[in-house]
């Protein structure tokens, strides 16, 4: 991994492409950056108008896309029937409406974030039941994507799904559970080392009494059930109920720090410099809106600060789709999803989805590689779907339409050039590391 790893860090200071103390970083190369890394690949023609516009007006809209007049977004699930007796099927219809919805928007930021609270907040699939209401745990997520942290915290602690996740509906005064309280300090606010088992306990005493009905997945509060005793939690006392522990763990100060380094690492990269964002958690604590935050990491993404990463199975294969391409089948997808170790719905643990670097083992690869031929094989047996840049011998120009705006790397050059144009050089590229390092 190391190796492979190295072999695409060029630049003495350790970074792809995007080395602030390089000749500097062209606006192009920027919006590059930022349509491959956040907006999981271009549709024909996006970075022209991209370039045209400038990176400052691009981020804006992705950022406030209400500001400019984007539709919002469409239930993916919407006719998906829900009273189907086979839950698989059910499940893998809702992860390929899901993966369409990713293809289409316009609202990038939004998905690319949608996706992220689904790994922050992790909740499976596999144990959730009936597996609808997963559906409509991304459908919380989608509607918080951008929002307020605050809000989105609260809204999740008692959300169906992660209700029957994390054993909060059985939770109550006689028998505290402390699962969902332990995740919440460990891994949704202040982290590890910063909270103690007793702060456990009065989180899990805080949040008894809630119950979520199977039939329909309504949430309430049942007074009985509920210990409203005064408890001390991260050093505020009278901590006695959803809303007192909410304030509890979001005024320590490592809540802010926790989330931003979440998204800075999601956005710039492991490794990313710490100073450039040192400011972002004292005045993200005073509002969590994040809308601010998310504007400067773009910023600084788009100005060079990004350290390169593998992307993610589910981002590479939209990357695929939008070339456009024609898409894998369900059991094509099933397989890829899981070699690939990252099933959208179904994060393997409660930590959420490996780190990027993960990617790289051999059966990620694999799948990549499988996938990536079946791709460009069923794309050509349609040719009004094969995109002029994957039939020309420029093979810069097939450069330029994955956003690969300096060109690929040589070694990856005289390959493609080796292949003929087509279903071969085009499956290649998909597989290459210039296309899965971003």
């Amino acid at each position: 991994m190391a190796s492979f790893l190295d072999e695409l860090l060029p630049c003495s200071g350790g970074c792809l492409r995007f080395c602030p103390d390089s000749v500097g970083m062209e606006e192009r190369t920027g919006l590059a950056w930022l349509g491959r890394k956040i907006g999981w690949g271009f549709a024909d023609g996006q970075l022209d108008e991209w370039t045209a516009l400038g990176a400052a007006a691009v981020i804006e809209r992705l950022v406030d896309p209400d500001e400019h007049g984007m539709l919002a977004r469409p239930d993916p699930f919407a006719d998906i029937d829900r009273e189907d007796e086979q839950q698989a099927r059910v499940v893998a219809t809702g992860i390929v409406r899901w993966i369409d919805a990713a293809v289409e928007s316009p609202r990038l930021l939004e998905t690319f974030m949608e996706f992220f609270w689904s790994d922050y907040f992790a909740v499976s699939g596999r144990v959730v039941r009936p597996h609808h209401w997963m559906f409509d745990h991304m459908n919380l997520l989608a509607s918080h994507a951008t929002g307020n942290f605050a809000e989105l915290l609260r809204a999740v602690t008692i959300d169906p799904s992660m209700l029957r996740f994390l054993d909060g509906g059985t939770n109550t005064k006689e028998n505290p559970n402390e699962n969902f309280g332990r995740e919440m300090l460990e891994l949704y606010s202040v982290g590890v080392d910063n909270f103690t088992e007793d702060d456990v306990k009065a989180a899990a005493r805080a949040l008894t009494g809630w119950r979520v009905r199977s039939r329909d997945g309504a949430v309430r509060l049942v007074a009985g059930r509920h210990d409203d005793s005064p408890q001390t939690l991260l050093g505020v006392d009278d901590v006695h109920d959803l809303d007192t522990t909410m304030a509890a763990v979001l005024a320590h100060p490592a809540t802010a720090e926790r989330v931003v380094h979440k998204l800075a690492t999601a956005i710039l990269g492991q490794g990313y410099d710490a100073e450039l964002v040192a400011d972002l958690s004292s005045s993200f604590a005073e509002s969590w809106e994040l809308k601010p935050v998310l504007r400067r990491l773009l910023e600084l993404g788009v100005a060079g600060h990004a350290v390169p990463a593998v992307l993610e199975p589910v981002a590479w294969y939209v990357t695929a789709r939008k070339l456009p391409m024609t898409q894998a089948g369900r059991e094509q997808l099933r397989e890829f999803f899981t070699l690939g170790g990252q099933v959208p719905m179904q994060p393997p643990n409660v930590g959420g989805f490996p780190p990027p670097d993960a990617y790289l083992s051999t059966s990620a690869t694999i799948a990549r590689f499988n996938l990536a031929a079946h791709l460009a094989d069923q794309t050509g047996r349609n040719n009004s779907r094969i995109d002029p840049a994957v039939l020309t011998s420029d093979v810069d120009l097939l450069a330029q339409r994955f956003g690969i705006v300096d060109g690929f790397r040589p070694a990856t050059q005289q390959a493609l050039e080796n292949l003929r144009p087509g279903v071969d050089r085009l499956a290649a590229t998909l597989a290459s590391p210039d296309l899965v390092v971003v």
